[in-house]
């Protein structure tokens, strides 16, 4: 069964150096999907340090769970992020973007 729409679960307003936690979540994919995040469209990879983009976040990505934590949380992190729900049936599926300040 390809995924549905996921739904991106973020904070709109975080404070900086504190944890935050951005949940991805999809009921209907089978096999289970495997989840992307995108901030301001831009695919974040699983190691920020990879990624001329993002090497100022730091944040660890589940792609199994769809989880997003950043620890601590920047300034840098401000923007509007969308994930991605993915198997290897149907088209990929991203949610609406939600902004976090």
């Amino acid at each position: 069964v390809p995924p549905s729409k996921p739904v991106a679960h973020v904070p709109t307003s975080a404070t900086i150096g504190s944890r935050a936690v951005l949940r991805c979540t999809e009921t209907d994919g089978s096999p289970p999907p495997t989840f992307r995040w995108y901030r301001d469209g831009a695919l974040m990879p699983t190691d920020p340090k990879t990624s001329a983009t993002f090497r100022n976040s730091s944040y660890t990505l589940d792609s199994a769970t769809g989880e997003l934590v950043f620890n601590p949380l920047s300034g840098f992190d401000t923007g509007d992020y969308s994930c991605e729900a993915s198997n290897n049936v149907g088209s990929p599926q991203r949610s609406d973007a939600i902004r976090m300040e």
